[in-house]
């Protein structure tokens, strides 16, 4: 995308007051991670941008994962709109030393399954070591969303005062809009977008939520922020755990029938002065329909019933009130209208596992940004130019349900878990593969065009893939919904699986994607020379793409203004 040549910047550590009487472009409410890197994009493109906090902001659980899918959508998002920063949000060695000294690493993914009054079995867990090359993170998001909310401000878009928070905002009959804040200061805008979360003022004067949430998966969710949570390689042998890096280091995923629980360690690495852990649990209603209102006794009663997990939580407190739900799942009735716009946590909730939540949050945030920019240009808010947005939306939310709606199932059985685990780590490489081939591609070509990067009717893959992944995963969620409705077994369905993996023709030759006794994924050299030589005589030509030194090669993020 073409940068204006002259962008407006305030000093840092400088919040220019917005004006009332003028008239913005678009106003953003909400201020996170999402909205910040969503306001500095377009305003590096010369739209002229309002971000207004939200008092949900700092109260709302958010994603606090990622993946290195994840990271080239960031990627995506720095190099269309040229906002080198945000690159570095999937490269946390690139991050500012103040955001690492917060948040934690991820290098990665364990999965540990637990039965009742058992200790935890070595045998019942899978651990995906994240390969050197990638920065995935823990975003501590106080910190993150703050520096967000900075770089918008660097890129020329006007904030409220920190002390304000949005109270309401609406559309005219002359399709202007309108944003008002606490004491009573209004803002006008050609546009608005609505991050706010559950307290949308856009989803309540549109209809409100849905009485039934349209999505399959249902939870209760309660999270915390602790501090004295005890690292899972400290009270059990890592011997017993061969070739496993020790757990805390990443993202750990105690699993049972009805329910997972999700850590995310925020100093667990030498730069770090943080010492708390993002903790949150999903129960299936049907599993543990009889729970407390008071969730620290929900969160003792369903711990009690497992010994190791309850051992890491012993000494453990939160350091703010838990958030709770009984019906987590929401989705909004209406996701866009003249002049307005929901984006992510206001149009849709559902639960944050399985890095989901900033994933998909800025999947959206790419495409609605450049939809914004090209209406800006044109001068055309037409509902009918974001309808293809706010649908590609709903298809994301649709695959990300079917996700969770198969985990829960698959946390059944560890060996259906055990199956479904390879196919989202099937899906995660390959998916990061092509979109960083499709991204490249767009920048590449006369006139940067990114229609490779757009092509949303293709739903939750929005891009080209190679042929088969699209197949080898549908057909998998529906073995494990044949788990669910009592048609097949976890176990039979489980082989099925494995056996659909062996058999992929466009699958590399890698036990942890093939094998169920193949428990823990470390890409060694002789792996890396396996994958060499089956590139060269046996991939597909569309692998073969995938897999380039440029595709494959990390690369530091674009410089930023003023660096080399």
């Amino acid at each position: 995308m073409n940068t204006p040549p002259h962008v407006p910047q305030a000093e840092h550590g400088a919040a220019e007051i917005p004006d009332p009487s003028e008239m913005y472009d678009v106003a953003i409410l909400g201020s996170h991670l999402e909205t910040g890197l969503l306001a500095a994009a377009l305003a590096r493109q010369g739209v002229r941008v309002l971000l207004a906090g939200a008092s949900e902001d700092s109260s709302a659980p958010a994603g606090e994962t990622t993946v290195p899918y994840t990271a080239e959508v960031f990627n995506l998002l720095a190099r269309r709109f040229d906002v080198p920063e945000a690159a570095a949000f999937g490269l946390f060695p690139h991050l500012p030393d103040r955001i690492r000294a917060g948040s934690g690493l991820n290098k990665s993914l364990g999965y540990l399954y637990h039965r009742p009054g058992k200790p935890q079995h070595p045998d019942e867990c899978v651990q995906f070591v994240v390969p050197g090359e990638h920065g995935e993170w823990h975003p501590y998001r106080p910190d993150v969303d703050r520096y967000a909310r900075e770089l918008a401000r660097k890129y020329g878009a006007l904030t409220t005062p920190d002390t304000t928070e949005v109270e309401d905002a609406w559309t005219e009959d002359d399709h202007t809009a309108r944003v008002r804040v606490t004491g009573g200061t209004t803002y006008r805008a050609r546009f608005l977008v609505d991050a706010v979360g559950a307290g949308s003022p856009l989803a309540r004067r549109n209809g409100g939520d849905d009485m039934t949430p349209r999505l399959k998966h249902t939870s209760r969710v309660y999270a915390a922020v602790m501090r004295d949570v005890t690292p899972f390689e400290e009270l059990v042998a890592m011997r017993r755990y061969r070739h496993m890096a020790p757990w805390s280091q990443g993202t750990v995923n105690h699993l049972f029938d009805g329910g997972w629980l999700q850590l995310a360690a925020f100093g667990n690495h030498e730069e770090s002065g943080n010492p708390l852990t993002s903790v949150t649990l999903s129960l299936a209603p049907d599993a543990f329909p009889d729970l407390p209102d008071d969730p620290d006794k929900v969160f003792a009663e369903v711990i009690r019933n497992y010994p190791d997990i309850e051992r890491q939580f012993q000494d453990a407190t939160p350091v703010r009130p838990w958030t709770a739900a009984g019906q987590w799942q929401r989705t909004a009735g209406r996701t866009y209208g003249t002049g307005w716009f929901l984006l992510g946590r206001s149009a849709v909730r559902n639960d944050m596992f399985l890095a989901r939540d900033i994933t998909m949050g800025m999947e959206s945030v790419c495409a609605l940004a450049a939809a914004l920019v090209a209406a800006v240009r044109e001068d055309d808010f037409s509902p009918e130019r974001f309808a293809r947005i706010a649908e590609f939306q709903q298809e994301l939310s649709r695959w990300n349900d079917a996700l969770l709606h198969a985990a829960r199932t698959a946390c059944t059985d560890f060996r259906l878990w055990n199956a479904y685990c390879r196919i989202w780590l099937v899906w995660q490489q390959i998916a990061h593969l092509a979109l960083r081939r499709a991204r490249a591609e767009g920048e590449a070509s006369e006139g940067r065009d990114w229609s490779a990067v757009e092509k949303y009717e293709l739903g939750g893959m929005w891009f080209d893939a190679p042929s088969g992944l699209r197949d080898i995963i549908s057909d998998s969620l529906r073995i494990i919904d044949s788990v669910r409705t009592g048609r097949v077994t976890p176990a039979t369905a489980a082989d099925q699986i494995f056996g659909k993996l062996r058999e992929a023709p466009f699958i590399p030759p890698l036990k942890i994607l093939k094998s169920a006794r193949t428990r823990v994924y470390l890409y060694s050299w002789p792996q890396r020379i396996r994958m060499l030589f089956w590139l060269k005589f046996q991939a597909s030509d569309d692998f073969r793409r995938l897999l380039t030194r440029e595709n494959v090669m990390t690369t530091k993020p674009p410089a930023a203004d003023g660096e080399e």
